[in-house]
């Protein structure tokens, strides 16, 4: 039947009024309609050439197209503005877009007209299939004009298209001279043609329609107002098992494995934005009897995943790979083929049903439901119902299924879609069976109180796809779709892609011995020096070979008892699978890419094709084991990985898979020919609005982020200009090596997380962190320190949102050296215990000190070897006073070795220097804000101080009591301190045996042994939480904590030298000099070279150590140092060229055990 179409006729054909002044198509002026008025008649277009016209009016410049079919005339605007409406449009969900496809028919189909768009004018292609009408934005001048739009533009390769908005314009026919107003959908492309659509086209008579050449068809079953038992009747019949969640009968226990331990997975931060619909989500949940609160403490804690869906909403799962590890699976068998052939027989009529939500149907019990618990920023929950992503979930939900429906005659269950066949002699009483049947099933679902979903609802098909076949009244049919990817394969355009096609036939020749034969003509394509002229010979070589492939013996049959094999591909621009068994295909399938998804990255590429290939073969790969083979390696990491390290939409792919037990393998490229050839000679076809790649093709990574726009615009900016990211984001979109080896220098530091990375508007990220280029790095480091928290804290934010190589060492670099932290620092961490060494005699080495107790002053001595003590009543504390009573001490038991003090101004007097010099002995000196290191006088100090108090308040004489505390056999080492000194008892008013007053000469011997093995106890105790600190080297910049009675806010200094083991001389700002213990300086890594000192009456010495052998300075002595500025070298002598060359990151350490601590290996792959 020919189309008739009435266009209308062209104005210069049409009855004219003479002299009538016209606006000139021709010279583009107003005069009278007189060919012989037209100023251009005559003349020749500079242009085109053509005679009779201006190039101002030349039709071949503007346009350079074929001759519209509407004849365009332009004039002014008529002297009434009145227009008419035809905006009374319906807007659909989504608008079918038929425009954009050349055709290749010999007949023209593209029909143009010329309109007036503001008195511009513009060429629309009227497109009869188009439900709207569409403008490029770039025809848009007043773009406030454009609304908000969130309807979907469908094509006509099924694609789907986001418009910009829409907008409302007069256009003018500048033929009849009508104004009219149309709502346009505008769109963000430069490849489409202004389109009127269908109801636009007639409304402006542009184009009739002959209805009585045309016949008329009925409406779809659920459409139609017949007689018949149709879906309208159906909806509102059965409306309650079409709305809300259902139950079946009895509730499910999971099984766990014991062995397997239980996994307690942290919460994860939600963007700030998502936090309100979250919340309302969880209480819809909650509502529903979906899920439920948690209060008790539970073994077992999954992560929360949320997925924004297109329609705003969010959809919440769970990350349960952990759990699966421990659920045990119940395997149930799915209908096979031969199980459903009996029931085809007399079939005519079909319809299919799918369950709504179909795993929450099923309830769990409750010990198995606390095993589902899931933490979120609102506490903790879990699911009542069956969570989809357990492993066994799709067995579970099949036996149930097929439980609640047994019984049913015309009734089958495959996977999770319910057949309804409707059998008899002529459709009528197939029709009348089928109703009957369908009736009883939806009594059965209200009865047991199964849920459907309507929008998937296929009523009264003649036939429907099942298991790779089609059903119908002839019987059982091959399902075209199976091979449709081989049947209308585009031939070959290159002889990369001819070798790419005989490569697949090779692979499938094991089951067809003479397909090979017929590659021949192709073959000789491939040829060195071999002209190429695809002619009817290699077409028909071609065609004959998609036709082998597609059908028996090389499809095989679906066996349900093999395990399924799935290969598949993703090229630049298009997606293959092929479904094999035995390394035998069952279906292919293949796609182009929608220009969104031609962006996305190498991983998020394959990832799709699996995702593709697995939903494609649903009624094959639902319920069953599928070995998934690729040829891209990272997936079988990120797939072992959580949810939440992958980016977003990776996360929406992998939520996708949970419903599937799909096992991804790699396999190198050259074993999976089939699937390579089917990606890259891919049918053109898009994905479909509503399904996944939709949904995935809407993840926005960048809405996610918690970074304003301007910083994120910064960040786009910044990353075009980062050669090491563009470097990086060319293989991310591309896909990495297999070896790290042959990836760029400069990206090599991303190479161990490849999987993680993607692009989104021209960010990089790493799963959904921003990876920072580097010259923002430090601003941004900034920025996590604002707040001045401590490294942890600023790792913790940093982690949330951005990542670059090396952040976490650069982070804690910056932090150490912040000055404001530094000043208001915690105390360092105790380092491991240095004891005095044990004396080899008594009176070797002796400590003393002074205290006060009831307003008089007193001197202690004390033994280091023995423990015993003196106690001293002094009338002041003069160095003389202090010496006269030493001197008595020392002619009683003998001149010391070494005499321990603290830095009071009695001790390192120029007498008491003398003192030790005239005496020979070594004097020591330790700092008062580090009493730990003259530890066993302060303990006797303690000690003699109680004794002292209680003898005062018990009325009894001190000196006995002193006599008793010498007696007394010491813990651990079995002798009193007497004894240790002696080598005897002292009597007392005790009575005691009379050898315990006699000299034992075996005692020394004795002690040495139970002191050192009570040190070693002590010291191992103590150790427990030291650690050791590295040593700090002259001129560097250091951080001094104050004396416990002089604030807490720490100052900075520089090292001046070492004073002994962990002491050390600093300098301070305002260059006063102090002697610390190593545990009060905190080293920065930074030197500075010079340091301004003052005199010596402002320095303040400070001795750590009681073991370090010095000679405490006099202040006479001090006072000749003068004030100078020291130079670097003055300063630091020798030794300078050596401590320049000291590393400013990391440095070498030893463990308390002496073995040293080195850079790891793996960090030298990082570029600081």
């Amino acid at each position: 039947m020919e189309t008739s179409y009435t266009l209308r006729k062209s104005p210069s054909r049409m009855a004219e009024t003479p002299h009538k002044i016209i606006q000139c198509i021709y010279c583009g002026k107003r005069h009278e309609k007189l060919k012989e008025k037209c100023p251009a008649f005559g003349k020749q277009c500079k242009g085109c050439g053509k005679a009779n016209h201006f190039i101002n009016q030349c039709r071949a410049s503007l346009h350079q197209q074929r001759k519209p079919a509407v004849q365009a005339v332009y004039k002014e605007t008529a002297d009434s503005e009145e227009y008419e409406d035809i905006l009374g449009l319906t807007l659909e969900p989504a608008f079918q877009i038929c425009a954009l496809k050349k055709s290749t028919s010999k007949f023209s189909s593209a029909l143009f007209a010329t309109m007036l768009i503001d008195q511009q004018a513009v060429r629309f292609q009227m497109d009869c299939g188009a439900d709207c009408n569409v403008l490029p934005a770039r025809m848009v001048k007043d773009q406030s004009k454009i609304l908000p739009c969130d309807k979907i533009l469908r094509m006509y390769n099924k694609s789907t298209l986001t418009p910009v908005g829409i907008c409302k314009l007069k256009i003018r026919n500048p033929c009849n001279q009508k104004l009219y107003q149309a709502e346009f959908v505008v769109i963000d492309s430069e490849l489409c043609h202004p389109i009127l659509g269908s109801r636009a086209i007639q409304a402006m008579d542009l184009i009739s329609v002959q209805h009585q050449n045309i016949l008329t068809v009925e409406q779809d079953s659920k459409q139609s107002d017949s007689a018949m038992w149709g879906w309208s009747t159906i909806n509102k019949e059965y409306a309650d098992i079409f709305q809300g969640v259902g139950c079946l009968e009895g509730k499910l226990k999971l099984e766990v494995d014991a062995l397997v331990q239980p996994v307690r997975l942290p919460k994860r931060k939600v963007p700030v934005s998502l936090l309100k619909p979250l919340q309302e989500e969880l209480a819809s949940l909650e509502k529903q009897g979906i899920i439920t609160p948690v209060e008790r403490s539970t073994d077992w804690i999954s992560s929360m995943v949320i997925v924004k869906k297109p329609s705003g909403k969010l959809r919440i799962c769970i990350d349960p790979k952990p759990l699966n590890k421990a659920l045990k699976r119940s395997h149930y068998p799915l209908p096979t083929l031969d199980d459903i052939l009996p029931d085809l027989a007399r079939a005519r009529i079909f319809s299919v049903c799918d369950v709504k939500s179909g795993f929450w149907h099923i309830e769990l019990e409750e010990d198995s439901s606390y095993l589902t618990t899931f933490s979120t920023p609102f506490g903790r929950y879990r699911w009542v119902r069956m969570p989809m992503g357990i492993s066994p979930a799709p067995e579970v939900f099949q036996r149930k299924l097929n439980h609640a429906l047994e019984g049913l005659p015309g009734i089958r269950v495959i996977a999770d879609d319910i057949l309804i066949v409707g059998e008899g002699e002529t459709d009528v009483e197939a029709i009348k069976d089928h109703d009957q049947k369908l009736r009883k099933l939806l009594d059965r679902c209200r009865e047991r109180q199964l849920k459907l979903n309507p929008e998937k609802f296929q009523l009264r098909k003649t036939e429907v796809p099942y298991i790779g076949h089609l059903l119908s009244a002839q019987g059982l049919q091959a399902d075209p779709s199976k091979v449709k990817a081989i049947t209308e394969m585009p031939r070959p355009t290159d002889v990369k892609g001819v070798q790419r096609f005989l490569g697949m036939v090779n692979y499938l020749s094991r089951f067809c011995e003479n397909i090979s034969d017929a590659g021949e003509p192709l073959r000789q394509l491939t040829q060195k020096d071999a002209v190429w002229e695809w002619t009817e010979v290699q077409e028909g070589a071609f065609q004959q070979i998609k036709s082998k492939i597609s059908c028996a013996p090389v499809l095989k049959y679906y066996n349900p008892e093999e395990p399924l094999e799935l290969q598949c591909d993703a090229s630049e621009r298009g997606l293959g699978a092929a479904l094999m068994q035995s390394k035998q295909p069952l279906a292919f399938a293949s796609r182009a890419l929608t220009e969104t998804e031609q962006g996305y990255a190498q991983i998020e590429k394959e990832l799709l094709a699996v995702l593709f290939g697995m939903e494609k073969f649903h009624q094959f790969t639902f319920g069953q084991t599928v070995a998934v083979q690729s040829d891209h390696k990272p997936l079988e990491s990120i797939m072992k990985k959580p949810l939440l390290k992958a980016p977003r939409r990776l996360q929406r792919m992998m939520l996708r898979l949970q419903m599937y037990d799909a096992c991804i393998r790699y396999c190198p490229g050259k074993s999976l020919a089939v699937a390579d050839t089917l990606s890259r000679a891919y049918l053109d076809e898009g994905s479909v609005e509503g399904s996944v790649e939709h949904q995935i093709e809407t993840v926005n990574m960048l809405q996610y982020l918690p970074i304003s726009n301007r910083r994120l615009d910064a960040i786009q900016k910044s990353t075009d200009k980062d050669k090491t990211l563009q470097a990086v984001k060319h293989i991310v979109l591309r896909g990495w090596p297999h070896a790290k080896e042959l990836v760029p220098l400069e990206a090599s530091p991303f190479y161990h997380i490849r999987d993680e990375l993607s692009v989104q508007d021209g960010v990089l990220f790493k799963g959904e962190r921003v990876v920072i280029p580097s010259e923002l790095r430090s601003d941004i480091m900034s920025r996590i320190h604002s707040s001045h928290f401590g490294v942890e804290g600023c790792l913790r934010r940093a982690r949330e949102s951005v990542y670059w190589p090396g952040m976490n060492a650069q982070l804690k670099e910056y932090i150490d050296q912040c000055d404001i932290c530094r000043s208001f620092d915690t105390k360092q961490q105790k380092e491991t215990l240095m004891p005095h060494e044990i004396p080899t005699r008594p009176w070797e080495k002796i400590g003393t000190d002074l205290f006060t107790f009831h307003g008089h002053e007193y001197l202690i001595t004390v033994d280091y070897d023995s423990n015993f003590w003196e106690i001293d009543q002094i009338q002041d504390t003069r160095s003389t006073t202090v010496i006269r009573k030493l001197k008595a001490h020392f002619a009683r038991y003998g001149i010391p070795d070494t005499v321990c003090s603290d830095n009071g101004p009695q001790f390192i007097s120029m007498e008491f220097k003398e003192f030790s010099m005239n005496w020979d002995f070594d004097h020591i000196t330790s700092s008062p804000g580090y009493p730990q290191s003259n530890g066993k006088v302060e303990s006797a100090v303690k000690t003699a101080k109680r004794l002292l108090q209680k003898a005062v308040s018990s009325g009894n004489d001190p000196y006995l009591a002193l006599l008793d505390h010498r007696n007394t056999p010491t813990q651990g080492l079995e002798c009193s301190p007497a004894q240790r000194l002696m080598g005897r008892r002292t009597k007392s008013l005790l009575p005691m045996r009379g050898s315990l007053l006699m000299k034992d000469h075996g005692m020394n011997d004795r002690h040495q042994i139970l002191c050192t093995k009570q040190r070693a106890l002590q010291a191992a105790q103590y150790n427990r939480g030291a650690k050791d600190l590295r040593p700090l080297n002259v001129g560097e910049q250091v951080w001094v904590q104050p004396p416990i009675n002089q604030g807490k806010e720490w100052r900075k200094a520089c090292l001046r030298a070492p004073a002994g083991i962990r002491s050390y001389e600093v300098v301070t700002e305002s260059g006063q000099v102090l002697r610390r213990n190593r545990r009060h300086l905190r080293g920065t890594g930074r030197y500075r070279p010079q340091i301004r000192t003052q005199s010596s009456n402002q320095e303040e010495y400070d001795t750590d150590e009681t073991n370090q052998p010095s000679i405490a300075n006099t202040p006479e002595e001090d006072q000749e140092e003068p004030h100078c500025e020291i130079s670097d070298t003055e300063r630091l002598g020798d030794d300078t060229n050596v401590l320049r060359e000291q590393p400013q990151g990391y440095r070498n350490t030893q463990t308390r055990s002496g073995r040293s601590i080195l850079k790891p290996a793996y960090l030298n792959d990082y570029v600081d």
